[in-house]
């Protein structure tokens, strides 16, 4: 392995997988690119408690936090899984590594959450962590 992408909302959720992805891509000796999507228009992103409220600097702390792993950080717009996964093929990665929060519920919710459809969609392997106990 040599590129892992991880997905993150820095929700306290999505920081979960970004710790597992740290630990695969150390294990592995892997670089390791978190990826925070901003969908266009979202709104909730401004009052979500569980999301840092500054997702720049979240960022920014994640190479402090990983020091052992060549880590980069992209902030990109629009929706999630499609630019998740055109990210993941743009850079070659070999995994994209995401939390599960978002796949309980209604199928029909489930059926087009971000994890769901990064699965169906993705250029590469997908790890789904399970973030239940951060919700």
């Amino acid at each position: 392995m040599t590129t892992i992408v991880v997905g993150t909302d820095s929700s306290s959720a999505a920081d979960l997988a970004v710790n597992d992805a740290a630990r695969l891509a150390r294990d592995r000796g892997a670089e390791l690119l978190v990826l925070l999507v901003r969908p266009d228009g979202d709104v909730r992103a401004a009052v979500d408690p569980d999301r840092a409220p500054d997702p720049d600097r979240y960022l920014a702390g994640l190479a402090r936090r990983f020091p052992e792993v060549t880590t980069t950080t992209r902030i990109e717009s629009g929706e999630p899984a499609d630019r998740i996964c055109e990210v993941a093929a743009e850079v070659n990665a070999e995994t994209i590594v995401l939390g599960n929060r978002g796949t309980r519920g209604s199928w029909w919710r489930v059926k087009d959450s971000v994890p769901n459809l990064v699965l169906r969609h993705s250029p590469c392997s997908v790890f789904i962590v399970d973030t239940r106990r951060a919700q």
